[in-house]
Formats: structure tokens, sequence, C-alpha cells
């Protein structure tokens, strides 16, 4: 089952070396690729720490986690939750905003609300209490809306349900952040499209490097979404870069998916590759799905989540 997913990858990658690079208009001969930010990597994954400023990478990613059971405990009570909403680029604090938790990926439900402050000694700090989740249910979103900020959601968060005090600083994207980045990969933000966007994880925590993502109609393989055009972000400028320069991801783990049309039902946010030599060796036939999350798409919203290794 596995051989037969990843060699049915490997007409996608044929296409993507013929690809340009992200930012550029295609030679008139050159075939239309249906994601030019997915091509197969040439190396293992990478696990990476920052330190100093400075990512290191610190040896081969940990995927010991990967396809076995989840360690989600079910949600037992109601969490007292502080924190901070930061602007996704500076890092300031953003007063005023509406935190608004949901379960799972409802983006129209609500497990609790509150609003930052936005007076200067505690600009951007809220308070709020989730509601204890629905049976069968482990994360929470946050849906995050703010004065010159877009829509920003953040997904798959879990908090130990033996707390009843947690903390978490949430990021939220300003709007003129949201029409910066597409221009630096050589593309006009189209306000009708979404955006989804995230981290990679490994079994340890880690920020991987040397993978791939996309966005899928599909869940387990990859139906690329229509228009989907997968950026990584540069580890020394920490913003995305054209798929020239960062082929794939870089030791910071960031990836973002831009240009995808909106979807009620989920699509899923897919990241792959190989974690060993071995599985390098044998090319895109030994390709890996590491992580998959489904997630909504909604036009002129930007959705983030926490993307760890694939669990049963």
């Amino acid at each position: 089952m596995r051989r037969t997913l990843s060699l049915g990858l490997a007409p996608l990658f044929a296409l993507a070396a013929c690809s340009d690079d992200g930012g550029s208009t295609p030679t008139i001969d050159a075939p239309m690729v249906e994601n030019p930010g997915f091509v197969l990597p040439t190396a293992v994954t990478k696990a990476n720490q920052e330190t100093g400023g400075a990512w290191m990478e610190i040896g081969d990613a940990n995927w010991s986690c990967l396809n076995t059971p989840s360690a989600d405990q079910p949600s037992t009570q109601a969490i007292a939750l502080s924190g901070e909403v930061r602007d996704f680029q500076n890092n300031t604090g953003v007063g005023a905003a509406t935190v608004t938790a949901f379960p799972g990926i409802m983006l129209s439900g609500n497990s609790g609300m509150a609003t930052s402050d936005n007076v200067a000694a505690t600009r951007g700090d809220f308070s709020m209490t989730l509601a204890q989740l629905p049976a069968g249910t482990t994360r929470f979103g946050f849906k995050l809306e703010a004065t010159g900020s877009l829509k920003t959601y953040l997904l798959n968060q879990y908090f130990d349900p033996a707390a009843a005090t947690q903390t978490r600083n949430i990021s939220i994207v300003s709007e003129s952040t949201a029409n910066a980045l597409p221009a630096l990969v050589g593309i006009n933000r189209d306000p009708a499209k979404g955006v989804l966007a995230g981290a990679m994880r490994d079994c340890d925590g880690n920020e991987v490097s040397n993978a791939v993502a996309t966005v899928s109609s599909t869940q387990g393989s990859v139906t690329h979404l229509t228009g989907a055009r997968s950026y990584y972000f540069s580890e020394d400028t920490g913003l995305p870069a054209r798929n020239s320069s960062e082929p794939v991801i870089s030791p910071n783990g960031l990836f973002v998916v831009l240009e995808l049309p909106p979807q009620t039902a989920p699509a899923f946010i897919q990241v792959w590759g190989f974690p060993t030599a071995a599985d390098l060796a044998m090319g895109a036939a030994g390709l890996k799905l590491l992580a998959e999350l489904a997630s909504p798409v909604e036009g002129n919203a930007v959705i983030t989540g926490s993307i760890e290794p694939k669990r049963m």
C-alpha cells in the first residue's frame, strides 16, 4: 500500500522538476505544474534547534512516534488560559484583539472568548476559560481578529487536561504582512484566496528540514488543491523565499501554501519527506507522509497549525 502511494507521486515530481522558480513567469513550452513548491527532497529529514538566534542541525529527525497511537488524553475539565496575542512578524503585543477558542477545526464554534489588553504595560495580554472539549475531540483551535490584522486561525493546540491553569501565546498576521509576504515570492495576494501555513516538528519537538509541504483534497495521498503554491522560509531572514532559493523546508521548519480556493470541506495540510537513508535511496517510492492536518480553507484569512508527526 505504501509503495503504491509513493509510486503515484513520481509523475508529480517529474512535473515539478520542470517548474519555474515560483516567482517568475514559466516559459511557453514549460508544462503547467500542479504545485511548483512540491519537489523531491535530495536529503533525509533533519532535526534543528535555534540557539542564540541561529539555527543548528542536531542530527536526523526523530520519527519514532510516526504512525503510532496518539498520546492525547481526553478533555476532563475547563482550563484557565492566559497568554499574549503577538504580531507574527515583529512579535510585539497586539491590543484589542478578539480571541475565540473552538473545538477541533470547527471554525465557527465557541469554547471561550477574550479580548487582549490595549494599554502599554500589558498590551496583548489575555485571559480566558476554555470549556471542556466534547467527547472524541482532544485539540483546540483559536480565531484571532483585530483592526489592521487579517483574520488568523491557529489549529491543533493540545493542552494537558490534568492542568487547570495553563499559558500560551498566539500570533496574528497583520494586513501589511499579509500583503508583503506574497510579494517576496513574486505574486500578488488575492483576498478571495486562502492561506495555510505551519511549522513542522518531529517526535522530539524539534523543527524539521529537508521535507516538502502541500495542501491536498484527499487524505493520505497527494491531490494538490487547485492553484496551491508551497513556499519555505529562509533560516536567515525568517521570511518566505522563492522556490529557487528554498526548494524544501529549511531548518526553521516553516512553510506556507498560498493561492488556495476557499472550501468548507476539510482539505489536508501534508508534509512529505525521507526519514532514513534507505528511504532516500528509493527515490519517489521511498517518500513518506510525515504529517497530515485536516483544515478548511477560508478566503482572506490565514490558517496556521502545529504540524506534528502523523499518528493513528
